[in-house]
Parts: C-alpha cells; sequence; structure tokens
C-alpha cells in the first residue's frame, strides 16, 4: 500500500504523499517517444520488507514501467502462472505479477486481479500511460488532462502538491457534497479534477484524446439468481467469508481490526481468529446515546470470545471539524473515527486493519434496503402529499416521514434518491448562493440516475437498489473516508467482505436470503449466529459513527428532520472549513 503520482514533462523537485508511504519514495523519469513521464512511488511497506520490493518496477525487457497502491490477494497463484509462461521476479512483492501479466496481455489482465488498487503503467515504446482503479473503488485515483498534459495522483492535494492548477470550483460537485456529505466520481470540488470511477481503465498518449473505459464494474444480473435454501447458501457464505479473510491476512506485517461491535467486523474477526493481533474500537464515556454504549460491550464480549487483545480508545476526544488532509469534503464524523483508530495503530508501530466496510451493500443491511421490496411498489401521489402534510414528522418520526414523502413520486428511482438526499433544492441554492436550477434535483442526482438506468430492467428494485449503493455510494463515501483517514497515518485498511469472489457469488442469491420481512441482511445475521454470542447478533443496527447530537452545528440544520439536517448543517459548516482552507492557500 503506497501513495502514487505521475505527470508529463519536467519532473518536479517536490514529494508529496509522504503519509501514505512512510518508508521509502523515489522519482523516475521514463523516456518514451513522446515524451518524457514521470512517476512518484511513496512505499509502505507489507510484503517483502526488502528494497527488492520498491518501486517504480519494470519487467524483464524494461518496456513497461509502473507504479502500482494496493494489494493483489491472489497473487501467488498469478505468480505460478507467469513462472509457467517464463516469467522471473525480482521480488515477492505482491504487485510485481501485475508487470509480467501486462508484458503478456497488455491492461485486459487487470481482470484477473482479485485485490484493492490502483495501478499506472507507462509503455516506453508508445508512449501511453494506463490509469486503473479497482473494481469496486477502494484505491483511489485523481487526474488532469490538459491535451499536452497529464498528471495523476492517488489523492487530490498531492496534484496540488505537484504544482497542478485544479481549475476553479465546481458549483454542481459542492451541490452534491451538499445532497449526500460526498461527492460521487468523476466529479471532484474543482472543474479540472476528476476522479477515476472504479473498475475502469484510463489511457493517455501525448497528442491524442483521452479515453476511459470500464474494464470491469461487478454488477449483478437477473440470470445469476440462482434458487438455493437456505442451509446451502449458509454453508456457501461460511466457506467464501473465510477463504476472502485468509487472503486477506497477507503481508509480512501483523494484522489488526477495526471492531465496531457490529456483525459485519465481527464475522470477520473471527474468521481471522489468532491471524488478528490487536483489535481497535472506541468507546463513548457518554454511555447510551444512540446506543453507543453497546458497541464497546460487544467489542468486550468479543474479545472474551476469540482472545484478541483490544485497544479502547476514547470517543469523547473525536474532533469533527478535522479536514482530510488529503483535500477531500466529507462531512461524516465516521471519518475521524476511522483517524483516530488509524492514529493509535500507527503510534502503536501496526501498518494494517481490516474494516468491515462493505457488508451493508452486499448483503441488503440498511434501513432503506429494508423498506425496498414496498417501496418499489408505493406509488400514493395526491394522497400522500396530503398525509405527509397533515401528519408531519412528528407522527410518523423521521423516517417513516421521509417514506411518506418518497413514495409521492411516481419515478421509483426518485423514492430511492429522496431516502438519500439531506438537503432541499432550496437549501443547496442558499448555501451556495446560486438559482435552485443549478442544484435541483436534475443536477444533484444526475450521476445515481445514469448509474440506474444502465441496470438491467429486469433486476428486482432491491437489487437496483442495492447496485445503485454498491457501485456509487461506497467508493464515493464509506472507501474514501476509511481510505483517506487510515492513509494519512500510513494504515493500510482492508475490506474483506468486498472481496471479489464473495461480491460476485452474492449475486446469486435469492432476494429473501437478504431481506425478508423488513428486516436485512438476513444470511448473514444467520452466520453470526452459528459463530458469535447472541448479544452481538440481536441488537439493534448502529452505523459506525457519532451521535447526531454530538454534532459540533449551529441552531439552523434544514427542513429534513433531526439527523438529516444535522448532517445537513455539518455538512454546510464542514464546507464553510474548507473554503476558508482554499482561500488561505491562494493568498
Amino acid at each position: 500500500m503506497c501513495g502514487i503520482a505521475g505527470l508529463s514533462g519536467r519532473r518536479p523537485d517536490s514529494v508529496v504523499l509522504g503519509h501514505r508511504g512512510p518508508d521509502g519514495h523515489a522519482w523516475q523519469t521514463v523516456e518514451t517517444p513522446r515524451g518524457p513521464f514521470n512517476l512518484l512511488h511513496t512505499r509502505l511497506a507489507i510484503v517483502d520488507l526488502s528494497d527488492a520490493g520498491n518501486q517504480p518496477m519494470s519487467g524483464e525487457d524494461d518496456r513497461f514501467t509502473m507504479v502500482f497502491n494496493g494489494e493483489i490477494y491472489n497473487h501467488l497463484e498469478l505468480r505460478d502462472y507467469c513462472r509457467s509462461k517464463g516469467h522471473t521476479f525480482a521480488s515477492a512483492m505482491d504487485g510485481e505479477v501485475i508487470v509480467h501479466l501486462w508484458e503478456m496481455e497488455g491492461a485486459a489482465c487487470l481482470r484477473r486481479l482479485n485485490g484493492i488498487f490502483t495501478v499506472a503503467m507507462v509503455d516506453k515504446v508508445t508512449g501511453e500511460v494506463c490509469l486503473a482503479t479497482d473494481p469496486l473503488g477502494v484505491k483511489p485515483a485523481f487526474y488532469v488532462d490538459r491535451g499536452e498534459q497529464f498528471a495523476f495522483a492517488s489523492e487530490l492535494s498531492a496534484l496540488a502538491g505537484l504544482g497542478i492548477e485544479l481549475g476553479p470550483l465546481s458549483v454542481p460537485a459542492l451541490a452534491k457534497f451538499l445532497s449526500f456529505l460526498w461527492i460521487p466520481a468523476p466529479e471532484t470540488p474543482f472543474t479540472d479534477v476528476h476522479a477515476l470511477p472504479p473498475g475502469h481503465l484510463l489511457r493517455w498518449t501525448p497528442g491524442e484524446r483521452l479515453r476511459v473505459e470500464a474494464y470491469r464494474v461487478p454488477q449483478p444480473h437477473p440470470e445469476q439468481a440462482e434458487r438455493m435454501s437456505a442451509e446451502t447458501a449458509l454453508m456457501q457464505l461460511r466457506e467464501r467469508v473465510d477463504a476472502a479473510v485468509r487472503r486477506q491476512l497477507l503481508g509480512d506485517v501483523p494484522i489488526s481490526i477495526m471492531a465496531s461491535g457490529g456483525i459485519d467486523s465481527s464475522v470477520i474477526w473471527q474468521a481471522a481468529g489468532p491471524g488478528v493481533a490487536q483489535a481497535y474500537t472506541i468507546e463513548f464515556a457518554s454511555g447510551d446515546a444512540e446506543g453507543v454504549g453497546e458497541d464497546a460491550a460487544a467489542v468486550r464480549l468479543l474479545q472474551g470470545a476469540i482472545g484478541t487483545p483490544v485497544t479502547f480508545i476514547d470517543g469523547s476526544k473525536v474532533g469533527a471539524s478535522f479536514l482530510p488532509l488529503s483535500g477531500d469534503l466529507f462531512a461524516d464524523p465516521a471519518f475521524d473515527l476511522t483517524r483516530m483508530i488509524s492514529a493509535r495503530t500507527r503510534a502503536d508501530g501496526r501498518k494494517v486493519l481490516l474494516s468491515g466496510q462493505g457488508g451493508d451493500e452486499v448483503f441488503g443491511g440498511y434501513r432503506r434496503h429494508m423498506i425496498a421490496p414496498l417501496l418499489g411498489r408505493a406509488y400514493t401521489g395526491a394522497v400522500g402529499h396530503a398525509a405527509v402534510r397533515r401528519l408531519g414528522g412528528g407522527m410518523l418520526g423521521e423516517f417513516g416521514a421521509r417514506f411518506a414523502q418518497a413514495t409521492t413520486r411516481r419515478d421509483p428511482f426518485e423514492r430511492y434518491m429522496e431516502l438519500c438526499t439531506y438537503s432541499t433544492t432550496a437549501e443547496r441554492a442558499k448555501v451556495l448562493g446560486v438559482s435552485e436550477r443549478e442544484v435541483d434535483e436534475s443536477v444533484v442526482w444526475a450521476r445515481h440516475r445514469r448509474y440506474w438506468e444502465a441496470l438491467p430492467k429486469s433486476l428486482s428494485y432491491l437489487r437496483k437498489a442495492m447496485a445503485l449503493d454498491l457501485g456509487v455510494y461506497l467508493p464515493g463515501l464509506g472507501l474514501a473516508y476509511v481510505d483517506r483517514a487510515s492513509m494519512e497515518y500510513g494504515v493500510e485498511a482492508r475490506v474483506p467482505l468486498l472481496d471479489l469472489e464473495l461480491l460476485e457469488w452474492s449475486f446469486t442469491l435469492p432476494d429473501e436470503l437478504l431481506v425478508r420481512r423488513f428486516a436485512g441482511k438476513q444470511l448473514l445475521k444467520s452466520l453470526a449466529r452459528q459463530v458469535l454470542p447472541p448479544e452481538v447478533v440481536d441488537r439493534p443496527k448502529r452505523g459506525f459513527g457519532v451521535p447526531a447530537s454530538n454534532l459540533d452545528v449551529d441552531d439552523v440544520v434544514g427542513d429534513r428532520g433531526h439527523r438529516q439536517g444535522r448532517y445537513f448543517g455539518f455538512a454546510r459548516q464542514t464546507l464553510d472549513r474548507w473554503m476558508r482552507d482554499k482561500a488561505k492557500d491562494a493568498a
């Protein structure tokens, strides 16, 4: 796991991304017939700690030079395959397999990789630069293309640190931030900077048109669904979770885990057993506000059952005003919780954390998934509007009021988005000082709509909702804040429940093994009941975060209810801090 960057033209003197790769750094200028291209690698040594694992790295014929950020979990079998074709290896580093595969198959080799990665490859013969992200978007890549000038980096702020102009602020992107608390790829806060979406490949050659294409974007298809008994599915799930966790214990350093006390991280922890050397969790001294006291209690139960040492970190020190060093915009306090865990992990001399991210998106765990079968059929129109006006949020409750409002929309896509949006058009326009037309739903929902409409028409409403969250929401927020928070301290976060083999098997599950009777994550809970204490499995679900009442926001919190309104207020104040930061940098 590392930081990578690259740019055309003259090599800069600056070194960026040192926090992502504190174990070493190197620039290399690759000479090509179309001009020089410079590659930077800052190393976080996890597999093959020797100098043989340093990058940039080339293959035997020296045609391709690579920088790579991530882990390839199936690298041992790929290594055997390359050797069978006559390739020799200079290191035990997992990413070296990519160079040799590229020599044989070009970019098509990306489909062979099971891992989390961003890869950049320079062809010395043609001058082509390729940049690719893993299929789930666990590892980031940002780029600027100005025809003859091209640059990329693992973080937004690194591009600025290399002297690249990022362009004006993007009003549509900032409106999306105020809508969702994050910005969907390929947009970023700047008009000239783009985020490479998950599972995409970029090709750049000086003087030619930039090409970006999908090479592997995991999505469910109706023909994948199988009729299987709950017993068969449970047996297969246990085998696949165990295999995924084993693969992700890869490394020459100890492995730790972020233990939230929820089902996702707990199932991973149990499967890893003695493979996990240390667990880290947040404990709130305030007790039971919104159930946060139950999280630490569940971790203590697991500590007794599994035997792993646990470090409890005081959550009262959460500094919700922190902005990511990476330059991103997130308004989710879970970023700071992850940051605190990562800081302590690194202070203890550890470099790798397992995370439970992805369990909800893969197995149907969000409340909006639990009501999706009903939401897909529910259209109340004018009757619903009248009921919402008459009853309001007080009688229905906050989520009930949002559900009722969603059912007034004829378009099934818009019903789902109503549950996912934290601000109104008028609120966004007021904060940004623009017209409502510039930031209305057609603008802020555009990326989600394109993704939704590209899904197979015959998918169930539940599967469409889950696919949208997996393909847009998860890489945009959950995976993004975990990557930025952990790598700020040179700690790698791995996500076993997003292992590609496990994920693609999950697409075969029938809906009733995911959500049944308005209860989600049915199959994963069945596995949890087999392997975890019942007190951990049967307690109410809680997201990884701080209570909404703890958010440091002013009294004006928007029109969408207490929790969503406070998060919108937090997003507005985060944007204010971020803008002041940019103004200081420009001064």
